[in-house]
């Protein structure tokens, strides 16, 4: 990891501070994400284990690990292609107490990266993987909202009661339901809202939506019972036709959309390697 090189603005707590990606086969999956978005992807050199920082015109996007040069180090099987978010903290030692004790899992423990800060990484109750970030003179990611950077995080999962739960033990969440004329109730909280959303999966907010940086989506609609839970990220994009065309061509798959929302144009993709995200053009301004 290296400095960023813009300011991070305060966030409320359990908020997503860093993304990273790992994948076999990494040339052709970074070829994809350079055509895609842009992505400059630089060496952070032996100490670091060769831990590659993403950027976007300056802009520190995260961070990416070749599954396979990571397998020839430890002599374990490649990990598969996925993406982590990492949870902000203030305290590493409480939070990973506090993942043991409301039915999670410390898969990664507590691990210094230099100076940077601590880094750890948990499994929560629907099994989904989550990272958490103690900053030291690495803040975390940079969040312009321009095109080829994040813009969102959400958790989807079988075990939203649960889930909503644990992050708010975890992580200091605040989880607010999203209304049905998707504005969040500021008063409703997921504990008290057993009668919501017949209609609609339930999706909740971390914290009330002027402070929101994440989202906990029930997926019980289109995923079965017990169905592993998974972060998934969105990346900005200018022109979702022109990214869609840039995903096929590189070997890319869209799962789903691309469908209007109050916030964009959204669509689900799979990378050549399967790992999914997600790319939201904005609306249009005025």
């Amino acid at each position: 990891m290296s400095e960023s090189t813009h300011a991070t603005p305060p966030a409320p707590a359990g908020s997503p501070a860093w993304i990273d990606y790992t994948a076999p086969d990494f040339a052709r999956q970074r070829a994809f994400y350079e055509a895609l978005f842009g992505w400059t992807f630089t060496d952070s050199g032996e100490e670091f284990g060769h831990y590659l920082m993403i950027t976007k015109d300056g802009a520190s996007v995260g961070g990416a690990m070749d599954a396979d040069q990571v397998s020839q180090m430890t002599g374990e099987d490649p990990l598969p292609a996925a993406w982590t978010v990492y949870l902000r903290t203030q305290d590493m030692d409480a939070t990973l107490t506090a993942v043991r004790e409301n039915g999670g899992a410390v898969l990664v423990d507590a691990m210094p990266v230099g100076d940077l800060g601590v880094m750890a990484v948990a499994e929560g109750p629907g099994h989904e993987v989550v990272g958490f970030w103690q900053s030291g003179t690495f803040p975390g990611h940079d969040l312009p909202l321009t095109p080829g950077t994040s813009v969102w995080f959400e958790l989807l999962t079988t075990r939203f009661d649960e889930s909503a739960e644990f992050y708010r033990a975890v992580a200091g969440w605040q989880p607010t339901l999203m209304g049905d004329d998707d504005a969040p109730e500021d008063t409703q909280t997921v504990a008290d809202a057993e009668d919501a959303a017949h209609d609609s999966p339930r999706y909740a907010t971390n914290h009330p939506f002027d402070r929101a940086t994440a989202g906990l989506c029930d997926a019980r609609t289109w995923l079965p019972p017990n169905t592993v839970g998974y972060w998934r990220v969105y990346f900005a994009v200018a022109d979702t036709d022109r990214a869609l065309e840039v995903i096929r061509e590189h070997g890319g798959t869209v799962l789903d959309g691309p469908q209007d929302s109050p916030f964009g144009r959204v669509t689900t993709v799979l990378d050549p390697a399967g790992a999914t995200f997600q790319i939201n053009e904005p609306p249009a301004e005025g």
